[in-house]
């Protein structure tokens, strides 16, 4: 659910460029990632007050935003009133057509440009090495240049070096060659370039953000958060820092930390495009916070609508959420609007919501949730977290479907899932009754392998769940109805089962009347038990008793009582 976004940052006008008269509001802006608005200032700026300083910093303001061509409109502009020494729009030019790898023409210009200031003009020579270094620029936790093609490290490094030589307490030179050395992979000289730049003056918010990008990129992530924190502490009003923080704790998932930052830098950097919208939902999705990311997308549906992602995030939140009908409406408009984009996980989603749909009457219920299962089928194998395939076995066991329901608990198992109680609950109970079968003839045919399968899977569910009364019974009928009753009487194993069920529900009212049949089958076994293998007169007799004060009206075991005393 990773989508791409783009934020420049981070841009301050140097002081270097002699006699040029800042724009405050403007640089404040660029450094904060609001470009547009910096633009927009600075263009009024060149027009309100015509100089080559002003025209500069328009066309500046375009080069750094990305977009070259309006930038040379600018320079274009401002050529005529450039000094004979300082031949700013001439540099802007030829910046220009540098970083679109364009060097026919940078070249020459660059070489006129250089002459005319005799290489000794700090501002000059800052700003070609800076050129070099594309203008790094933060995104998504990474800091990458706008300017891919432009990037020359050794010849960024080797400008601005000189720029410094010629003006050393210039921060933003430091900054510059910080960055120059980052992209020449040598972290620790552009950290050390970074401080430096602190040191004379640098915005300290812009400084620790790059720190923290360097120590982002080493991997090191808690001096990254450290120098991100620095930066916002320095000015709360700095986004990039927040933009980078979310993109970290993403990283390392702490998705509620992501969402926070996210929504923290959406308002400080007034960034309302779409794509950073649909960040807040989805990092809102991944914290668990589902109905902060419906909000999101809902108070911002306009802007939003044409991204039919919007529509799967909606769908999975109020799948989650349980308002089936409108997990399932969404989810549908995402299948339909981006057939080309469908994951797993939207049948995941959309088969839960069946699932949980109230449909009314039961053959309506019976109907969704047969389409539930079918999507959830789809999803279940890409799944790595969610152990579909037990929902799956629910629908199954309580369909009495019990073939599928074995079969999609199997295929838990050959997926790593590991079964909880209730898995193996069900598993062993429909083994128990597929375990009951019939021949051509309709006779009873016993699978002696299902039995002991269900015996096993009651076992690991006893050992789990010791009070649950209807797995020690089905223990002891599937040790019973495996064999043959004479044979299953003379080898004991149902014995115990049986035995223990009687403690756990006989003494109870309620219980006794619900097990009624199955305590007198464990009675009557225990009867035959004592008189075929324990050959015990006297624990023959006490069963019965036991069984005739629970069941005075029971006629089988008044028979068998009977028959005792006809005996004696």
């Amino acid at each position: 659910m990773r989508t791409q976004l783009f934020l420049l940052a981070a841009i301050t006008l140097t002081s270097t460029l002699p006699a040029i008269a800042q724009a405050p509001e403007a640089t404040t802006l660029m450094s904060m990632g609001r470009v547009n608005e910096a633009k927009q200032i600075l263009a009024r700026n060149a027009r309100q007050s015509q100089s080559a300083e002003t025209y500069f910093q328009a066309g500046y303001g375009y080069l750094r935003a990305g977009q070259p061509d309006s930038a040379r409109i600018w320079f274009e502009k401002g050529l005529g009133l450039d000094g004979k020494r300082e031949p700013l729009n001439e540099m802007g030019m030829a910046i220009s057509y540098l970083v679109q790898a364009d060097n026919a023409n940078a070249e020459p210009k660059l070489a006129g440009v250089l002459k005319k200031s005799k290489r000794k003009n700090a501002a000059i020579l800052y700003r070609i090495g800076e050129a070099y270094t594309g203008y790094l620029t933060p995104a998504n936790g990474s800091i990458k240049p706008v300017y891919e093609k432009a990037v020359d490290a050794a010849k960024a490094i080797d400008y601005l070096n000189q720029a410094a030589d010629r003006d050393k307490k210039d921060g933003a030179i430091q900054l510059a060659l910080g960055d120059a050395y980052y992209l020449n992979k040598d972290g620790g000289t552009a950290v050390a370039r970074y401080e430096s730049a602190l040191e004379l003056g640098m915005e300290p918010a812009r400084v620790y953000q790059r720190i923290g990008d360097i120590y982002w990129q080493g991997r090191n992530l808690n001096l990254a958060v450290e120098n991100y924190k620095k930066a916002i502490d320095a000015n709360a009003g700095y986004a990039p820092a927040y933009n980078q923080l979310a993109e970290l704790y993403y990283l390392v998932n702490r998705y509620k930390d992501a969402a926070t930052y996210t929504d923290q830098y959406i308002r400080v950097a007034n960034d309302r495009r779409p794509e950073m919208l649909l960040r807040s939902a989805q990092f809102h999705f991944l914290a668990k916070e589902y109905q902060k990311a419906v909000d999101v997308i809902d108070s911002n549906r306009t802007a939003l609508a044409r991204n039919p992602i919007v529509y799967r995030i909606e769908g999975w939140a109020y799948s989650t959420l349980k308002q089936p009908q409108k997990a399932i409406d969404n989810i549908g408009a995402f299948l339909t609007k981006a057939p080309g984009k469908v994951i797993p996980d939207d049948y995941k989603y959309l088969g839960q919501a069946y699932l949980s749909l109230e449909a009314g009457a039961d053959s309506l219920k019976a109907a969704s949730d047969s389409v539930g299962v079918t999507y959830l089928e789809k999803a279940a194998p890409f799944d790595t977290t969610d152990n579909l395939y037990s929902d799956i076995a629910k629908y199954y066991y309580r369909a009495k479907k019990h073939q599928q329901a074995v079969a999609a608990l199997d295929s838990a198992a050959k997926h790593g899932f590991k079964s909880d109680v209730q898995d193996l609950f069900r598993y062993g109970m429909s083994n128990y009754t597929l375990g009951f079968g019939r021949d051509s003839l309709g006779k009873l045919v016993r699978d002696t392998l299902r039995f002991a399968k269900a015996d096993s899977a009651l076992a690991l569910a006893q050992s789990g769940s010791p009070e649950y009364a209807p797995t020690v019974l089905y223990r002891a009928k599937s040790n019973y109805y495996a064999y043959a009753p004479e044979e299953a009487v003379r080898n004991g194993k149902a014995k115990p089962y049986f035995e223990q069920f009687i403690t756990m529900v006989a003494d109870k009212e309620d219980e006794r009347k619900r097990y009624e049949k199955d305590l007198i089958l464990a009675f009557k076994y225990l009867i035959s038990y004592q008189e075929l293998v324990a050959n015990d007169g006297n624990a023959r007799s006490e069963w019965i008793k036991k069984g005739l004060e629970f069941f005075p009206g029971n006629k089988e075991l008044a028979q068998i009582s009977g028959a005792e005393s006809a005996k004696k």
